[in-house]
């Protein structure tokens, strides 16, 4: 946030989609879309396709690596993903070839696959040749069935009983179908509210035992992330996604965020779905080369929330009237799902009261690691004085 505070609006989504690796695509458009909410920039449908499926990219890319490669080896009772390939070579070599597609997403898209350059404010640098699309196409179609192997394995689990709590969810409304953009935030409880109402809803806040910010709504711990989107947003599911949630709801517990591995593994075989109906569509129809849209720097607050892969990503900017960025907030999942992890670790350590170390510290680890909470991003250090 001190770092792009007196930089110009062209260089803030250079800066803040460095953020992280992995929610780059995110970051990005969040930023971006903060950008133009403050000058009031209006983008074409086309600019919204595109984005749309650069973030079905990095969905991609992020459930891939964290159902395969993260959850599955504490399921299957393996230490890592290395030992677990001995005997599930077609999950882990599934889930690189999952991975290598969200990153081509992302390099014909962005111009690479990480910290991409071709996404700007008003749209995009340069559009992607039907023969890049065409490639795009060719892997996620060879990608398809590994992503439902993912639902087929966590399936056969139950639920730990221990993890069981209340928990309010919190995620975007989608513009459409089973979307990651969209301006509404909705709750578990009912409550909906503009993204620009962030802060009248959500508090920010320090406590003297950690030095990471935590956030609370309503003075409760929440939950971000794919169980909150898929049990607030099924609705929107098609597909072999939708056949898979029906025949798996019963084990999508909205009070169990051991629950947030399945739900990211259902969501990936949407990703794929969308993303392969994108492609298909710009093969068909031709991408109009276009110009960015006007951007006319002035004076005013912006505020964009976008579906990173862990929960909902808020950018809050405020510019003078060069477009010279005066103040920024950037509020993430994973500082948003802090309060939730440790609530959940009370609830665990409070079950498994007396259980073995090995087992209370292996279902402690399992619980914090469905969160799939990033390092760069939950690093959101303060001083207290």
């Amino acid at each position: 946030e001190h770092a792009v505070k007196t930089m110009g609006y062209e260089k803030v989504p250079d800066v803040t989609r460095r953020i992280c690796a992995i929610c780059t695509a995110s970051h990005s458009l969040a930023s971006i879309g903060a950008i133009e909410a403050a000058f009031g920039v209006e983008v074409s449908d086309q600019t919204r396709a595109l984005r749309r499926l650069l973030l079905l990219g990095e969905m991609i890319e992020s459930h891939a690596l964290h159902v395969f490669l993260l959850a599955l080896p504490d399921y299957l009772g393996y230490p890592d993903a290395i030992q677990m390939a001995s005997a599930h070579g077609e999950a882990v070599k599934g889930a690189l070839q999952l991975k290598k597609a969200g990153n081509l997403i992302h390099n014909v898209l962005s111009g690479r696959e990480v910290h991409g350059m071709n996404e700007r404010v008003g749209g995009f640098s340069s559009l992607p040749s039907p023969q890049q699309l065409e490639e795009v196409g060719r892997l996620l179609e060879a990608v398809a069935p590994v992503a439902e192997l993912g639902v087929e394995l966590l399936s056969g689990f139950e639920p730990p009983g221990y993890n069981d709590s209340e928990n309010v969810l919190m995620a975007l409304e989608p513009y459409y179908g089973y979307g990651y953009l969209g301006e509404v935030v909705q709750v578990s409880d009912g409550m909906r509210f503009h993204q620009s109402q962030y802060l009248d809803h959500i508090e920010e806040g320090v406590y003297p035992h950690t030095y990471a910010k935590f956030s609370l709504y309503g003075g409760r711990s929440f939950m971000v992330g794919g169980l909150p989107r898929l049990v607030l947003n099924h609705g929107g599911l098609k597909g072999r996604a939708l056949s898979l949630y029906r025949e798996n709801r019963h084990l999508v517990s909205p009070g169990n965020s051991m629950c947030n591995n399945l739900a990211q593994a259902i969501e990936l075989v949407q990703c794929v779905e969308d993303a392969r109906r994108l492609v298909e569509g710009f093969l068909s129809d031709g991408l109009e080369e276009e110009g960015l849209a006007e951007v006319e720097p002035a004076s005013g607050r912006g505020v964009n929330a976008v579906e990173a892969p862990r929960g909902v990503l808020y950018h809050d900017y405020v510019f003078d009237e060069e477009g010279v960025l005066a103040k920024a907030n950037i509020v993430t999942p994973t500082a948003q799902n802090g309060a939730n992890i440790e609530k959940d670790a009370m609830v665990v350590a409070g079950n498994l009261a007396g259980a073995p170390e090995g087992e209370l510290v292996k279902a402690l680890e399992m619980m914090a690691r469905a969160y799939d909470p990033c390092i760069s991003c939950s690093v959101h250090l303060v001083r207290v004085e």
